[in-house]
């Protein structure tokens, strides 16, 4: 009865329904520095190398090439005597030690890292040192995007303190393993740190007018094939499918994987939703109503609103929308006055509250409801609308 009376009104508030291991990358190699690791180690310790441990598992991953060692160090020695002893003659400096120069070195601020990463030409530093505690080891490494100017950071890391990979093992004989899986871990924040921009380039060159559509669906499913874990990927796949009223269904899965994958204590994740101005949650909502689904949608809502406070007299009112579509005038009404708790002068939740008052018969609560509304209508069709349905309870 209740969505009878009412289909109305339901149409006179706003509902946004839209108008409808392999990068693309193997072609593409990210260039890489291995500044030397700085050893904390044990008088009778004899361990070196490392570096070139992580520079041979990087390059036979296949998407790095590595700058050469001899060019790295020596341009770490210049830069080192240069900061710190200001001297032009880099030959005067042939006194100090290696171990000194990559002390020094170690010792730099964070930005003059990134600074020389990007002098190098290179996408990413690696930066570490190797320290023995009793017979154990550990390794600390920090990666370093050039491009963004920041330290990356794994997605899994809670504490926002934390700025490097750390390694452990018990003896000396595990270095190597213990350097493989860092490697493994390099590869994989180097991969996703660099997959929103990946994500960016084919979305612009779809724009461009460089790729059709088709193809660019197809560019999209291969990242996500290789990264499936990946919010940003779902998240830009989902935002194209968008453009095809068609792709309803495959719309509809990719935004399912994409708010399951939502993290928002992620900043990269808040970042990106913000950068693509698209609302996830709203639009997979708006999805499943095309689709005849309510109760989904009401579900989505009802998600977003535990995980993402950035829209919540939106979703409040989405609800009550569609709770009235679902026939319950209760629940739709504890939405509005949510919605009012948030925004007092909305003027379609005060009309509808007022509306499904005077559905219940209770004429006294939608006669002050409606008189409440009149100070919020923006526009002469309101004002015009909820004074017609004052005088016409008055008239009872």
């Amino acid at each position: 009865m209740l969505k009878k009376t009412y289909t109305s009104l339901i149409f006179t508030i706003t509902f946004f329904i839209f108008s409808a291991q392999t990068l693309p990358a193997q072609e593409q190699k990210y260039k890489v520095v291995i500044f030397p690791f700085v050893y904390n180690l044990g008088s009778e310790s004899q361990i070196a190398g490392v570096e070139r441990i992580i520079q041979s598992e990087l390059i036979r991953s296949g998407l790095f090439s590595v700058i050469d060692q001899k060019r790295t160090y020596h341009y770490v020695r210049k830069t080192v005597l240069h900061n710190f002893y200001k001297i032009d003659n880099v030959e005067k400096g042939s006194n100090f030690s290696n171990k000194d120069i990559i002390d020094l070195f170690f010792s730099f601020e964070w930005e003059k890292v990134v600074k020389m990463t990007k002098q190098l030409n290179a996408d990413f530093g690696i930066k570490g040192s190797l320290s023995q505690f009793g017979e154990g080891y550990r390794a600390d490494i920090e990666v370093i995007n050039a491009k963004e100017i920041e330290t990356v950071r794994l997605q899994e890391m809670k504490d926002k303190t934390v700025g490097a990979l750390v390694g452990e093992c018990e003896s000396a004989e595990k270095i190597p393993e213990m350097f493989e899986k860092l490697v493994q871990q390099i590869t994989r924040l180097c991969l996703s740190d660099k997959v929103m921009e990946t994500a960016e380039d084919i979305i612009e060159s779809y724009y461009q007018g460089k790729f059709t559509y088709q193809e660019t669906e197809n560019k999209l499913l291969e990242l996500v094939s290789d990264m499936p874990e990946e919010f940003v990927l779902q998240y830009t796949l989902f935002s194209h499918y968008l453009e095809n009223p068609e792709k309803i269904d495959r719309l509809i899965k990719t935004g399912e994987k994409a708010i399951h994958l939502f993290d928002s204590g992620n900043e990269e994740h808040i970042r990106y939703m913000s950068f693509l101005g698209l609302d996830l949650f709203h639009e997979l909502a708006n999805a499943y109503v095309i689709a005849g689904s309510f109760s989904k949608a009401i579900t989505v809502y009802n998600h977003a609103l535990t995980i993402y406070p950035m829209n919540q007299a939106k979703y409040f009112k989405q609800l009550g929308v569609l709770y009235l579509l679902e026939d319950k005038g209760e629940a739709s009404m504890d939405a509005f006055k949510k919605v009012l708790n948030i925004d007092p002068a909305d003027f379609e939740s005060n009309f509808t509250i007022a509306a499904l008052y005077e559905a219940k018969k209770n004429t006294a609560k939608a006669l002050e409801q409606y008189r409440n509304c009149v100070k919020y209508a923006t526009n002469p069709t309101d004002r015009s609308k909820v004074l017609e349905a004052i005088k016409k309870l008055e008239a009872k």
